[in-house]
């Protein structure tokens, strides 16, 4: 890496890795006018694109306001979504689409033969020997697509007994017409049986939030053809009338009791070898030995068919109409790092309060493995979804240490969630989302917005510089996973998550290793072999760990018994000793023992403190840093240039020590937060520095480092402190004298106030060409800063600290514009309008919308958890400061 190549990342980074926007269209109520003035807002606050997502509606059509739901597949609606890709396109902005309306795809077009399965399981148990009939009709709402019956012994089903009774269940019909279901005599020998079912229900899942004309019944994901017909009829007609979107989108996979697909049974046949339907009960109970064998192949099945008939048709999909794709994996069954890397851009989530250094496996660090197994430089995040409950407590600074958590977890695009399109017409506060962060221009400090704005652009841009270095890979037990597991539509990151340890998986990243996670197909199909590691692309694996597995493919197996005679080590907390899938079991059972007989894995005690002392025993950690609960890395490398990204994600300043595997030369350190250089200072454990809370930093070790650098700022010492007097607020056309800046939620009639407040007070300067330093005690949400109403910078993060430009001597107005959060407002006046039972436009009945208002745009959580207004505006000291560091008066930053 140059200096000229390090200057630019910091500096002007390309556009492509600025921050994208979920923009959110209720109902399609849409203006061109309004998209255009909004538009504008994003790029003016550095948003580099837009993800539409069309979802419910808000409001009713009503002409007199200018509210028009437009229908989804319309003439209209086709027509503004070509205007709006058009219009992103004039201003260097992407337009990315989730195609269908909401999440997850189905709707109108989708015909019960195409929608998604649920296959219930019923039950009896009988004594014989006996003859048994049952007319079921009422009894379930269905079709039944499987049938045995099996001899129990010690609550067991007897493989050996099973009979197949599917066709015994026949249609009873009532003058003529299909009416129920019966179950035609059959005879019970003696002893207890147990008769199983499987019915097929009738109540499909439908799309969850969706827009007008826009409902219908969620597609079977693991159907080609419904996936197909979907594509065509839904997403096909948007492509070829809005040419431009760079990404059709899939969101998270909640397809809520999709365990089954119409063609679950041939397929398994074809891909396994043996007929599934004589050991459905496995799938629900016990059949003894045999179970987690059975499970496994139903789960393999369904994943095989999900990958390559929807997530991989989709990619194709997308391809063949010049777009790329954009996938949310978390939430399906299927084998999670391949359904990730089906996508051009593999996309996590981050949901809930996040301002934390973790590994977060189920949404985030499977996202960022597949993209460094298969070769997926940008690796996307939805990120701020419900950041904060209750909603509209979010600062900037809070924002950016979310942000931080999600760079730490290795990911380098970041998609806000979101911006919620609110017209004028909508009132003052628009149409806040009812899961997000409300991020848009009707928030008091979204005119400062831009300052993490930039900063999510250049640290974008640093972490897809080169690539991601690793050393230990993590494998997932996936398999044991599906076989422990009954019929369900398994979410398996969550599964995994529970399986390995959440706490264990974070605890190797704090002891100084980055890893990913590894899956048989990266493992036995891209990876090689040589220099004591695997390698998988520009991946070097020396240590692999398997975390509670038992059981593997005899080919994973083999490939792992050749890691380690080619010098790789591995560590485990289980040998395993049983292999996967009901056929030709006993033969590979034998062959995964001896392989691992073969390998001689590292046994450990447990998965904690036991595998970090080997972990440290047979690898010198990458990175190890003084405060690794708070402080965490990612390292990026390219040839014998390596990058270090470091942020300290708490609330204090921390002195951190950190040593760098690979830091061989001289370093140079950056703040990513202003681009300023930094001093580090070498110790026997490393390198020493100081990060402010919420400091990120970069640190490269690069030999074509020749250039003359900017000289690192240093603490700068204070010559003199100036008083700042005739302190006034002026706030709601009110001008306040003040003694000194006060949070104006302690004053009278300002208890509710969301916006800006002017913190207005005087300086003497003593000389000509004096820097001054303002420093700030307390202050919420973030402030612009004005010197004789000159705008001289921000302040939005720690420390509450800003550098002034050279003034003149003599007097100068100081003044700090204050930028509230919203809550304060919301949490007294964010509530909804009722509509009447009847209205006179679409969708005529007022409890239609009355229901998404009361479940999505209510401030329920608002009035009921805020015991009483936050913080607000400036308050505690104020310092000016004369600074004599010659560092700081030539603002030594990039």
């Amino acid at each position: 890496m140059t200096y000229e190549t390090l200057k630019t990342l910091l500096i002007a980074p390309d556009n492509t890795s600025r921050g994208m926007t979920r923009w959110w269209w209720y109902g399609c109520c849409v203006e061109k006018e309004e998209i255009i003035r909004e538009l504008d807002f994003m790029k003016e606050a550095g948003i580099g694109g837009v993800e539409l997502q069309i979802l419910y509606p808000v409001t009713p059509d009503d002409p007199e306001k200018g509210f028009y739901n437009i229908p989804y597949g319309s003439p209209e609606f086709f027509d503004v979504i070509n205007f709006t890709v058009e219009e992103c396109k004039k201003r260097g902005m992407v337009c990315d689409f989730t195609a269908g309306s909401c999440w997850p795809y189905g709707g109108p077009t989708v015909q019960v033969e195409d929608a998604q399965q649920q296959a219930l399981p019923y039950q009896l148990d009988v004594h014989g020997p006996t003859k048994f009939s049952c007319d079921f009709t009422t009894y379930f709402a269905g079709n039944v697509c499987a049938a045995v019956m099996g001899k129990m012994e010690n609550c067991v089903m007897l493989p050996e007994t099973v009979v197949d009774i599917t066709d015994k269940f026949e249609i009873k019909e009532l003058f003529g017409w299909p009416w129920g279901t019966e179950l035609a005599e059959i005879d019970i020998p003696e002893g207890d049986w147990k008769l199983v079912f499987f019915v097929i229900s009738q109540h499909r899942n439908k799309v969850g939030k969706p827009s007008r004309d826009a409902e219908g019944p969620v597609i079977d994901h693991c159907s080609r053809r419904a996936a197909d017909r979907f594509f065509h009829d839904m997403v096909k007609p948007v492509m070829e009338r809005a040419p431009g979107i760079r990404s059709i989108f899939c969101d998270s996979i909640e397809v809520e009791g999709h365990n089954w697909s119409g063609v679950l049974l041939d397929e398994f046949e074809k891909r396994r070898g043996y007929d599934l339907k004589p050991y459905i009960y496995a799938l629900w109970g016990d059949m003894g030995d045999i179970t987690p064998h059975i499970r496994y192949d139903y789960y393999k099945t369904m994943s095989e068919l999900t990958v390559e008939n929807f997530f991989d048709n989709l990619t194709e999909f997308s391809h063949s109409h010049g777009a790329q794709c954009r996938i949310q994996a978390h939430g399906t069954w299927g084998d999670i790092l391949r359904v990730y890397a089906a996508a051009d851009i593999p996309e996590g989530e981050t949901f809930g309060d996040h301002r934390t250094l973790e590994v977060n496996t189920i949404h985030r660090r499977l996202a960022a493995s597949a993209g460094h197994l298969y070769g997926k430089n940008i690796i996307s995040n939805e990120t701020f979804t419900w950041l904060k409950r209750p909603r509209f407590t979010e600062t900037l600074e809070e924002m950016k240490a979310a942000v931080d958590a999600v760079f730490l977890d290795g990911m380098n695009m970041i998609v806000n969630h979101g911006y919620a399109y609110s017209p004028e017409k909508a009132g003052k506060r628009g149409w806040p989302f009812y899961a997000s962060t409300h991020i848009n221009h009707t928030v008091p400090w979204w005119p400062l917005y831009k300052n993490l704005s930039e900063y999510i652009h250049r640290t974008s841009a640093l972490l897809r510089w080169g690539h991601n270095v690793a050393e230990v890979a993590v494998y997932l037990p996936q398999a044991d996973v599906w076989a422990d597991n009954k019929m369900a539509d398994l979410h398996l990151a969550m599964r995994l998550e529970e399986h390995m340890g959440r706490a264990e998986m974070d605890g190797i990243q704090k002891v100084g290793y980055w890893f990913d996670y590894i899956n048989d197909e990266a493992l036995t199909a891209l990876g090689e072999m040589y220099d004591s590691a695997l390698h998988i692309g520009e991946n070097a694996y020396r240590v692999i760990i398997l975390p509670g597995v038992t059981r593997l493919p005899v080919e994973t197996a083999r490939k792992l018994r050749d890691f380690v005679n080619w010098g790789g080590i591995l560590l485990c907390d289980h040998i395993p000793t049983e292999s996967c899938g009901y056929l030709n079991r006993d033969e590979e059972t034998a062959a995964v023992r001896a392989l691992m007989a073969e390998a001689k894995p590292v046994l450990l005690e447990n998965r904690g403190e036991a595998l970090y002392e080997k972990l440290h025993e047979v690898l010198v950690p990458d990175v190890t840093v003084s405060h690794p609960d708070t402080v965490g890395y990612v390292h990026r490398a390219e040839g014998d240039a390596h990058l270090y990204f470091l942020s300290n994600v708490s609330d204090e300043e921390k002195t951190v020590t950190a040593s760098f595997k690979y830091g061989r030369g001289v370093p140079h350190a950056w703040s990513v937060n202003d681009t300023h250089p930094l001093p580090l200072t070498e110790t026997d454990g490393g390198y020493t520095f100081v990060m402010a809370a919420h400091e990120s930093i970069i640190v490269v070790f690069s030999p074509d480092m020749s250039a003359p650098l900017p000289e690192p700022v240093r603490q700068s010492e204070v010559e003199a402190r100036l008083p700042v007097y005739d302190w006034r607020l002026l706030i709601e056309d009110r001008d306040i004298p003040l003694d000194a800046p006060v949070s104006w939620e302690t004053m009278p009639g300002l208890a509710h106030y969301a916006g800006i407040g002017s913190y207005v007070g005087t300086i003497d300067v003593p000389e000509d060409g004096c820097v001054l330093r303002l420093t700030l005690e307390g202050l919420s949400a973030a402030a612009r800063v004005y010197v004789d109403d000159s705008a001289v910078g921000d302040i939005w993060t720690h420390p509450l600290s800003l550098v002034l430009p050279p003034q003149a001597k003599g007097n100068h107005t100081l003044r700090i514009d204050a930028h509230s959060t919203l809550v304060n407002e919301m949490m007294v006046n964010g509530d909804y309008e009722v509509c009447p039972d009847v209205v006179d436009g679409w969708p005529y009945f007022g409890a239609v919308i009355n229901s998404h208002r009361r479940a999505r745009l209510n401030c329920r959580r608002e009035h009921n958890e805020m015991k009483a207004p936050v913080r607000s505006g400036v308050w505690g000291t104020v310092a000016v400061s004369v600074v004599d560091s010659p560092a700081a008066k030539s603002e030594a930053k990039w």
